[in-house]
């Protein structure tokens, strides 16, 4: 392909993109996708993904362990350990930041609902947002928690939450745009935005290029460095007020990444590289395997 027959940014809309790199989706469809990378913005993206209607061929990778089956194998009870630790971990943050117990609390692609379920017992009202039916189904059943779909969104009124939170979602989303202005909207004044997502100049990302698992061909439309990021949010109203590693992806992304390499004991390897970009994040946040921001809504004076 051509430089030429690159398309414009599809969030600024600019020209003259730039190849960032060649990634292929090693969990599901073996396809060969191409990043690109605005030099107007500074925004990488999944050139030509699959349609919004396609895309959950691609979505349901892992879903017997999103869905709360027994975890087999050694990664399996891994997840299963590091969820449980970093439900509450999450549940701090939100509180820490918000300067509240308790109040509304918007869970945008809450999944199966473990961290709306945990919000609730801590005394949080919790609507929660999600595209498939058989995970807000199994919300239903596992925590009696009614979710929402999308179109269910559009009915939710302005002003009426203290915090949103989206934990590795807004990079999945095709109009990161319009989702920031409906934030803006549905945020009481001072409320909080939190938002984890992985980061493509973490230590990680660098030492394993394009096979670094984060990269999540073509579930994940975007991929995010800290400056990226927080220009785009900046830009729809957002001060960001406070960041922080996810300590445990450093060693889980890795290790995925050592598997799709096919290297021999991958699992060792992982952790090993893991540990030393764990260390690296420990003095310099920004090169963490993923962040959690926390923006605050900008009042219209500001």
């Amino acid at each position: 392909m051509k430089y030429q027959e690159f398309k414009p940014c599809p969030l600024c809309g600019a020209s003259g993109q730039i190849p960032y790199a060649g990634c292929t989706d090693y969990t599901v469809s073996k396809e060969h996708y191409t990043l690109m990378r605005c030099p107007s913005c500074g925004m990488v993206y999944t050139l030509d993904p699959p349609s919004q209607e396609d895309m959950s061929q691609y979505d349901k990778l892992g879903l017997k362990l999103k869905l709360g089956d027994s975890p087999s194998g050694l990664i399996g009870r891994l997840y299963y350990r590091v969820r449980s630790y970093m439900l509450g971990r999450k549940a701090k943050i939100v509180e820490s930041q918000s300067y509240r117990t308790a109040g509304t609390l918007l869970n945008y692609g809450a999944k199966t609902g473990f961290f709306s379920h945990r919000m609730e017992r801590r005394g949080w009202k919790v609507i929660s947002v999600e595209k498939y039916h058989e995970e807000r189904q199994f919300s239903l059943e596992m925590f009696h928690h009614r979710m929402i779909d999308l179109n269910e969104m559009d009915k939710l009124r302005p002003g009426t939450f203290d915090v949103i939170t989206l934990w590795h979602v807004f990079e999945h989303n095709p109009h990161p745009d319009k989702l920031l202005d409906r934030f803006y909207e549905l945020l009481r004044p001072g409320g909080i935005l939190v938002m984890a997502c992985p980061n493509i100049c973490s230590t990680d990302a660098m030492h394993y290029g394009p096979y670094w698992a984060a990269y999540d061909v073509p579930r994940h439309l975007w991929h995010f460095s800290p400056t990226s990021l927080c220009n785009l949010v900046h830009k729809h109203g957002f001060t960001l007020m406070h960041h922080e590693s996810m300590p445990f992806d450093s060693f889980y992304i890795s290790i995925l990444s050592e598997k799709q390499m096919r290297h021999k004991l991958a699992f060792i390897r992982g952790f090993l590289y893991g540990l030393h970009s764990w260390l690296v994040s420990l003095s310099k946040r920004g090169k963490s395997s993923s962040l959690v921001y926390v923006f605050r809504k900008r009042q219209e004076t500001e």
